[in-house]
């Protein structure tokens, strides 16, 4: 089943002028809730694009929602449809030019994985899921 999660327009962070950067170069797009923590988009050390990234930091967050429901489909095709209950986004990581990760922990289980969307024409594309290359 897909669940809707990171939609709560309460604690999403879509307003530029909000976004605040961490000494450890990141960034709270969606603020914790009574089911999910935080989550951060990680500049991973690149402090000197905050202002230049905001608005696609924004972007990210607008999306946030649509992105964890496309890896919640995919997880659901390939035989786990429990993925919404077992696992949460922690953070998102911008590569160079165009990917970004999202990072998802377990919450029942030690584990941690990657799922990878590339930007491409005003859409994420998913490009992998774990150690899944698509």
């Amino acid at each position: 089943m897909i669940f809707k999660r990171y939609n709560d327009k309460n604690n999403l962070v879509t307003d530029v002028n909000k976004l605040q950067l961490s000494a450890t170069a990141e960034v709270v797009i969606y603020r914790e809730d009574e089911w999910y923590g935080d989550v951060m988009f990680d500049l991973e050390g690149k402090k000197e694009r905050f202002k230049e990234l905001k608005s696609f930091i924004v972007f990210v967050a607008e999306n946030l929602c649509e992105l964890d429901c496309i890896a919640q489909k995919y997880s659901a095709l390939h035989g786990d449809d429990r993925f919404a209950n077992g696992y949460a986004v922690a953070y998102i990581c911008f590569h160079e030019p165009d990917r970004i990760s999202l990072t998802y922990y377990g919450t029942y289980e030690n584990t941690e994985f990657d799922v990878v969307f590339q930007y491409n024409n005003d859409r994420f594309i998913l490009k992998s899921f774990g150690m899944n290359l698509l």
